[in-house]
């Protein structure tokens, strides 16, 4: 009884009222990829390699769109053995992120000297690097980008740490 009751069951859903099949469903679509954030999204605009009580570095998006900053990986070195992945937040156009080191959180601290860079997670296009000097990013100073976003690093003595470099 209940072997025919199923297969009446999957007759009726074969069948309209009528009798007459019904037409089949409509295809299945598939959500579009997410196209890959560009390389150039994001800047590195400071490091603090001595930071108080972390180290610490941080980036800006200097683009019109908001960046998805989990969808990248930073790393204090050329090899991503390593790299840590952002946190999962979304960075606004022209807002800024300071992303905490530490051996801890993330396997490794920045250092005296140095480089930092930034990868996309999916396919590893390197973003944004920086390498820096011993003493280069001191303690209560830090490595920044003279003017703001755009310029070169130099050193300065009072980190601006969430802030425009002074």
């Amino acid at each position: 009884m209940k072997r025919l009751a199923i297969t009446l069951l999957g007759l009726a859903a074969c069948a309209d009222a009528d009798g007459a099949p019904e037409p089949p469903p409509p295809p299945v679509l598939e959500a579009p990829e997410i196209a890959p954030a560009p390389l150039d999204v994001l800047v590195i605009n400071e490091v603090a390699a001595a930071g108080d009580p972390h180290d610490w570095f941080e980036v800006v998006n200097p683009s019109s769109e908001p960046v998805v900053l989990s969808r990248f990986l930073f790393v204090d070195g050329d090899t991503l053995d390593n790299a840590a992945p952002f946190p999962d937040l979304t960075l606004a156009p022209g807002a800024r992120h300071v992303q905490e080191v530490t051996d801890a959180g993330n396997g490794f601290k920045l250092g005296g000297g140095e480089q930092l860079r930034i990868y996309r997670a999916h396919d590893r296009g390197l973003v944004a690097q920086v390498d820096w000097d011993k003493g280069a990013s001191p303690a209560g100073g830090s490595y920044a980008r003279q003017p703001d976003e755009t310029g070169a690093f130099t050193t300065v003595t009072t980190d601006t740490r969430g802030e425009t470099n002074r």
